[in-house]
């Protein structure tokens, strides 16, 4: 008898384990493809919507300039023109890589959006990080447990702060840290502990979706042969957990990190305003506030290529830890 046949049921489950696969070219072309698709949407959008606001060059002028100064400057940044003319040429100039000069600064928006990446990429980071830990381990803590009350006291209490709106939220935590306790600062950057309150006001609302998701994961997981054997067998506990019960848990959690990269990016743009961090989120809304068209579409773009890459990332990730993802 061989040493395949010779392998029991009990050990063929033992030696189950997160299969790690090559990812089809194929699959992430056709990834690639949808977000260029959602890039070229975004930029779209927010272009025509931008321009029915009004003239931007009504935020060139002074207001006490003569009379014709405004048709003078609509004349020169060609805003008199047809607005499909007016398309056609930014997306243009968007493709070539030649972006017209930011109204407000005169200067290459893109260049302004790159200045504030590194901020907000620390945030975002940040925030992240913040609601993996915690939601994964309120996750863990449900499944596990013996108590009912951990069972259903923390995914409870996080799906009840998931219900506060983003900015009051922000202003209960500056209430509390900053003005009760003095001991974070407000808003504005430059340390750590400017960045832990923004970080927790972004990131709190990844914990409940994937503590409950990770909950669910490590349910099935906990019920399954290969689990079920391991501890028969006499498994640490450690490696027990890490090995086989969140190794195994972690496919349909990286899916939910995808959706909320949306979330992620989107509520930036509130908690930079909110706490004067000086990422593209404030930018763009400044942006917005002046007209300074090119420059807000940067920051789209900026933004869109950010989630598209995101998504990508974590469907890899999806489809590294489930093959059946890719089918």
């Amino acid at each position: 008898m061989t040493a395949v046949e010779a392998q029991t049921p009990a050990s063929a489950a033992l030696s189950r384990r997160v299969v790690r696969v090559p990812v089809g070219g194929r699959y992430v072309l056709r990834r690639a493809a949808t977000g260029l698709v959602a890039i070229w949407g975004a930029i779209t959008l927010v272009f025509f919507a931008l321009y029915s606001t009004g003239n931007p060059a009504v935020m060139l002028i002074a207001p006490d300039a003569p009379a014709g100064e405004l048709e003078r400057v609509t004349r020169l940044y060609g805003f008199d023109r047809p607005i499909y003319e007016q398309y056609v040429r930014f997306f243009g100039a968007v493709l070539s890589g030649n972006f017209p000069e930011s109204i407000r600064y005169e200067s290459d928006p893109m260049g302004i959006v790159v200045s504030r990446l590194a901020p907000s990429i620390t945030l975002g980071v940040a925030a992240l990080l913040f609601g993996i830990v915690i939601g994964g381990a309120i996750g863990y803590v449900s499944a596990t447990s013996s108590s009912p009350l951990l069972r259903k006291l923390p995914v409870s209490v996080a799906t009840a702060l998931d219900a506060i709106p983003g900015f009051f939220l922000a202003l209960l935590l500056v209430l509390l840290f900053s003005v009760t306790w003095n001991i974070l600062p407000p808003r504005g950057s430059g340390s750590l502990a400017h960045l832990v309150l923004p970080a927790v006001t972004l990131g709190i609302y990844f914990v409940p979706t994937i503590a409950r998701v990770f909950r669910t994961a490590v349910v099935d997981v906990l019920e399954s042969d290969h689990v079920r054997t391991a501890r028969s067998k006499g498994i640490g506990q450690v490696r027990l957990t890490l090995r086989h019960i969140v190794g195994n848990s972690l496919g349909s959690t990286f899916n939910v990190l995808g959706i909320q990269a949306g979330v992620l990016l989107g509520g930036a743009v509130i908690t930079e305003s909110i706490f004067s961090w000086p990422g593209v989120g404030q930018l763009s809304i400044n942006a917005v506030q002046n007209r300074d068209y090119p420059l807000v579409i940067a920051c789209v773009l900026v933004i869109a290529i950010g989630f598209v890459v995101i998504n990508l990332l974590v469907d890899v990730l999806s489809v590294v830890f489930d093959p059946r993802i890719s089918s």
